[in-house]
């Protein structure tokens, strides 16, 4: 029981908690599961209605409870935590720095001017909170100041008006100490003011400091409190009237006692949860500060035969001189710091990796893909793909499914904008070295999994076919001498909510929902022919047979073409753009190809970095399509307004469906709205057109809508009940643009600016990660600060 008295509990239980506080300070906001706009929305679930205010406990989502208004309770302290506990330390900084330094040289005067000892002990008196509130009040209501701006007042006038009692206390100790006879011995043998403050006075005191330092984190944390019960709360207050409440801007635990003390008797969890978060921050520091108060004074015992008033507890910490210093493994008190060290860089690690793993929609089937693929002179293709199959799952699959979207243009195809027929012949199927029972289906693959394999995570599928595209097809076709393979190879569904997301495939817009992966194809081809991928780096034209990879893309495009001009250009970052063409046609290649460097250099510049090295553009008949590295273009319409628009809308594809994905056949409206508002951003901020001129397109789009008398309709609905593509391309590109002329004054003062910065926070948000509309809506709620009602005239939510 001695033992037990004798060991420092508040040193290591102070050291441990404020720790703690540190690690939520600095990674608390990634660790939150909702974002401070984000709500509760009142719902019907399971028989039983579930709104807010939610008590703690009742749900995983919310494990502390919501107040009335529905934010997370958990999710604001997470946020606030971090303004708690680093305005205290930056004001408690400054003015013992100041206060400190001030001490220590006043303290060496002969005598104290009675003027400064009447103005200390006046001061003292003062309640600072009540000078902080005189200061605060006129600029914290409803501020239009920025809520960094306002914390810095906040800091220097706490800061300023606290430095007197920090001068005053080391005034006093510096006194003290200057009376010691080794201070008169070192003034006598000639030290100047400085040798003694800083070589015999200070380090004297530099223990008492360090727990005063301490005491005032805990001291400035408490005059916040008291501000925040008369609503001034640190970083702005925000006042809304009918009914009226005060409302912290930056959710500091403070302002979250002091905006929730009315609940004190009614949804009384809504003000003790953060009260006890509070309360859990101060004692954390007083704790430290008392346990280093007790390891310095036991330190300074290390001889009984001294007296210092008191008898330690705790065993002293003695320092060996003479001893020469070897290794030796930590043990003890050091071993334990060690450790909280390993875990707070470990942990810090872990949160930093995983911030983004809640952040868009789950897919659980894996891919990546080695192709070979030869073609012969008659134009037929000999294919063999060797792909690896990953159940991310916890479910046993009994099957792998696939799109197989050449299948569809077999003889007696129905798509009347396809003008010949594709051939198509399955020679062999495997899995994991075995031959296996399929189903092939229109575009829909279906391979069986045997009983002994169901289980398996990995699967190994090898499938060797042959095919010819189709003359004049849509995306997947033959142009006289050139073959454009687009989807030409078995595609692995994603596997999500417990099933297999496969829905039949369209000639209109694309239907299919893939996700990243990686590839290599070998190939081979006949003499004259050169080859066009979406791989890093293709081989020089004439190559006819070599290897190309690339990784993390979506889709892997291929053309096979002859005698094509090729024009090249350079955007910014050194990504070359490729441009190939033949002589047939009006349009001209310097202005084209002068078009799609401004629009990729425009968006590298405003968007984010262009995610391949090159940038392929083939000009030839067929639709205006986009693929990763790869755009094709129709030179043959006669408008020249939409060709110009066609070109800068795939590039922004690269961005939009190349790097943030989403489901195309349920969610189409994200990477086509997204783009099309993207292009027209390009006409209206790049070239500075009017308005009315760069949104041409969109808002045309809705006239046609409104001339045929289709009504409304969301845009997130799925392909097959769609009534109109302007619903899909318009409608939200018109809708955003709203948004932005409304709400950009929140993020700049230009609203071409703010429109851009909105597109890049966007992307770089969901790089690599698919998108849907509750996860669009997330984001842009808390970018812009609406409500989720701010869409409803457009997304079906």
């Amino acid at each position: 029981m001695n033992k037990l008295l004798k060991i420092n509990f508040s040193l290591y239980i102070g050291i441990f908690c404020v720790s703690l506080l540190l690690f939520l300070c600095v990674f608390g906001p990634m660790m939150a599961s909702h974002s401070l706009t984000e709500t509760l929305e009142t719902q019907y679930t399971d028989g039983k209605v579930i709104s807010p205010p939610m008590e703690p406990f009742e749900s995983k989502d919310y494990p502390l409870g919501t107040d009335k208004w529905g934010y997370d309770l958990l999710s604001m302290i997470f946020h606030g935590i971090r303004y708690t506990v680093f305005i205290a330390l930056a004001i408690t900084l400054i003015k013992m720095l100041v206060g400190t330094v001030l001490g220590l040289y006043i303290g060496q005067w002969k005598r104290t001017p009675s003027w400064m000892i009447a103005f200390e002990n006046a001061w003292s008196y003062v309640p600072l909170f009540l000078i902080l509130y005189f200061f605060m009040r006129p600029i914290n209501f409803n501020s239009q100041l920025e809520t960094n701006t306002l914390l810095g007042y906040f800091i220097l006038i706490a800061s300023i008006i606290s430095i007197p009692s920090i001068v005053s206390s080391v005034r006093l100790k510096t006194a003290e100490l200057n009376k010691s006879v080794y201070i008169e011995a070192a003034r006598a043998l000639g030290a100047s003011r400085n040798r003694l403050i800083w070589k015999h006075i200070f380090p004297q005191l530099k223990e008492t400091i360090l727990v005063m330092f301490i005491l005032e984190i805990v001291y400035v944390i408490t005059i916040m409190g008291q501000l925040a019960l008369v609503n001034i709360f640190v970083g702005g207050t925000l006042v809304r009237f009918d009914p009226l409440i005060y409302l912290s801007v930056t959710k500091e635990l403070s302002g979250l006692v002091g905006q929730a003390r009315l609940n004190i008797y009614g949804n009384t969890h809504i003000l003790i949860v953060p009260l006890i978060v509070l309360l859990f921050t101060t004692i954390s520091f007083s704790l430290l500060a008392n346990g280093l108060k007790n390891r310095f004074q036991s330190n300074y015992a290390r001889t009984p035969w001294i007296k210092i008033g008191q008898v330690p507890r705790m065993k002293p910490v003695r320092k060996q001189f003479g001893e020469k210093s070897k290794f030796r493994s930590p043990s003890g008190e050091k071993l334990a710091f060690l450790s909280l060290i390993i875990v707070f860089i470990g942990a810090g690690t872990y949160v930093y990796l995983t911030k983004d793993s809640d952040v868009g929609v789950k897919n659980f089937s894996k891919a990546a893909y080695e192709m070979q693929l030869e073609m012969d002179e008659n134009g037929e293709f000999d294919t063999a793909v060797t792909i690896q199959v990953k159940n991310k799952s916890d479910d046993d699959w009994d099957e792998l499914v696939f799109y197989f979207i050449p299948n569809v243009f077999k003889e007696g195809h129905a798509f009347e904008s396809v003008k010949g027929s594709a051939k198509v012949k399955m020679k062999e199927i495997e899995v994991n070295g075995e031959k296996a029972d399929y189903s092939l289906e229109k575009d829909t693959l279906k391979i069986v999994l045997p009983n002994n394999m169901k289980e398996k995570r990995k699967h190994t599928v090898k499938v060797e076919y042959e095919f010819t595209p189709p003359e004049q097809g849509v995306r997947f076709s033959k142009e006289k001498d050139n073959y454009y393979l687009a989807q030409w190879y078995p595609m692995l569904a994603t596997y999500q909510n417990g099933k297999w997301n496969k829905e039949d495939y369209s000639d209109g817009v694309e239907t299919y929902h893939v996700d990243f992966a990686n590839y290599r194809v070998e190939y081979k081809l006949p003499e004259g022919y050169t080859l066009i991928s979406s791989a890093e780096k293709d081989p020089k034209p004439g190559v006819n047979k070599g290897t190309v990879k690339m990784k993390k893309v979506r889709d892997f495009f291929i053309a096979v073409t002859k005698d094509m001009d090729i024009h090249e250009t350079t955007a910014n970052d050194g990504v070359k753009i490729r441009l190939f063409t033949k002589s047939d046609h009006d349009k001209k290649i310097d202005d084209s190809l002068a078009l799609a460097k401004g629009a990729l250099s425009f968006y590298q510049e405003k968007i984010g970095a262009y995610p391949h090295k090159q940038l392929d553009i083939i000009l030839d008949n067929g639709p205006f399509m986009e693929y990763p590295g790869v755009v094709t273009i129709n030179p043959y319409i006669q408008d020249m307004n939409f060709y110009r628009t066609s070109i800068v809308h795939e590039i922004a594809h690269q961005y939009f469906y190349g790097v943030v994905a989403n489901d195309q056949y349920n969610e189409g409206w994200i990477d086509e709205g997204i783009t099309e508002f993207a292009t027209s951003m390009y006409f209206y901020a790049a070239e500075n057109q009017r308005e009315e001129q760069a949104f041409a397109i969109p808002k045309h789009r809705m006239d046609l809508i409104k001339e045929a008398g289709l009504g409304r309709q969301y845009s997130n609905v799925p392909v097959h009940e769609l009534k109109h593509t302007g619903y899909m391309y318009g409608q939200p590109t018109v809708e955003l643009l709203k948004m932005m002329k409304v709400k950009y004054r929140l993020k700049g003062d230009d609203v071409k600016e703010v429109s851009m910065q909105f597109l890049s926070d966007y992307y770089h948000h969901f790089m690599y990660k698919e998108v849907n509309t509750e996860e669009f809506v997330r984001f842009t709620k808390d970018y812009f600060l609406v409500p989720s009602g701010y869409f409803n005239g457009w997304l079906n939510k």
